[in-house]
């Protein structure tokens, strides 16, 4: 098929007009992208110095701050513990058999020599004379665990007495915690029956072994007053105080941060801009650490609205406001 030079001409002409409106639909682009900038590309930096991006990093910060001043930390332990008489003996038949008589009751004062119950070494087929058992000091019954009619041996205990006059408690310590055990350590007592009041005591005795069975080590405690509210068979709440760090630079340990294992705080400079410190810490008790190294006393540390902040950030300090 043969096309004349007039069509050629024709779809020339289509050609050169859809071409000039491709580039006149191009030419705005290009205009719109040199201004604003593309990323990575030379309008990055002017891009950066927005009114937005300015506002940005000047911003100010609303933290509470604390000033570091010479500080005490008191270390404790908690445990539960037994109110107990003190000097307490257990009481032990001189001869095997059944209990026939208890003369005695929980409770009841005793004298050395006092009759406490007898003992019928009696078998079927042979008869013996009752066996007596006496208290072997004066006291307190504090525990009587068996009753008539119980068969019993020279291995068995009958019966307990105590001086109830002089109280003290028996404490059991994991053996983790053993090494800051020593007798006079101060403790606070709180019984069941008052709970808002603490009863006052001092370690007087430390075990010298550790029992291998419960990995314990067993404390006993005096109170240092003598009170009737407080009775053998307690049970009771211990909180026992140990190590005293004094003089020391303590913070809360929610201001601390953490960064590939490294500690570190805000410390606020005059200026009212916040500096990285790196610290080194100590022990840490309820919520309050010991600062061992990378702080002193004077310096203005950042305590609450440290999430927010980056080394030299502008911070307005609210800590006196309500």
């Amino acid at each position: 098929m043969k096309i004349s030079k007039n069509t050629i001409k024709r779809i020339a002409l289509v050609a050169v007009v859809l071409l000039a409106i491709v580039i006149v639909a191009l030419l705005p682009q290009e205009k719109s992208n040199g201004q604003g900038g593309m990323a990575g590309g030379p309008g990055a930096g002017r891009g950066a110095g927005l009114p937005g991006a300015s506002a940005l990093s000047e911003a100010v910060h609303s933290v509470k701050t604390q000033i570091l001043e010479p500080s005490v930390l008191q270390e404790y332990l908690t445990m539960n513990g037994n109110i107990q008489a003190n000097n307490t003996i257990s009481v032990y038949p001189e001869i095997g058999g059944k209990i026939t008589k208890v003369y005695v009751t929980l409770g009841s004062n005793v004298k050395r020599g006092d009759l406490i119950a007898e003992i019928d070494p009696s078998t079927p087929g042979t008869y013996y004379e009752v066996s007596p058992v006496y208290a072997p000091i004066s006291g307190t019954i504090t525990a009587l665990p068996l009753t008539v009619g119980t068969s019993v041996n020279t291995s068995t205990s009958i019966a307990q007495i105590g001086n109830i006059t002089q109280l003290q408690i028996k404490a059991n310590v994991p053996e983790r915690d053993i090494a800051v055990l020593k007798t006079d350590l101060k403790a606070d007592v709180s019984l069941v029956a008052y709970k808002n009041e603490t009863f006052s005591a001092h370690v007087i005795r430390v075990s010298p072994i550790v029992d291998e069975v419960s990995r314990t080590k067993e404390i006993y405690l005096a109170f240092e007053q003598d009170d009737s509210r407080i009775n053998a068979g307690m049970y009771s709440k211990i909180k026992l105080y140990t190590t005293t760090h004094e003089n020391a630079i303590v913070i809360p340990y929610d201001a601390v941060l953490t960064q590939s294992n490294q500690s570190y705080v805000y410390v606020v400079a005059d200026d009212s801009t916040v500096s990285v410190r790196n610290v080194e810490l100590g022990v840490n008790v309820d919520g309050k650490v010991e600062v061992l190294s990378g702080l002193t006393f004077g310096e203005k540390v950042v305590v609450s609205g440290t999430q927010s902040l980056s080394n030299g950030a502008k911070i307005k300090d609210v800590s006196q406001e309500n």
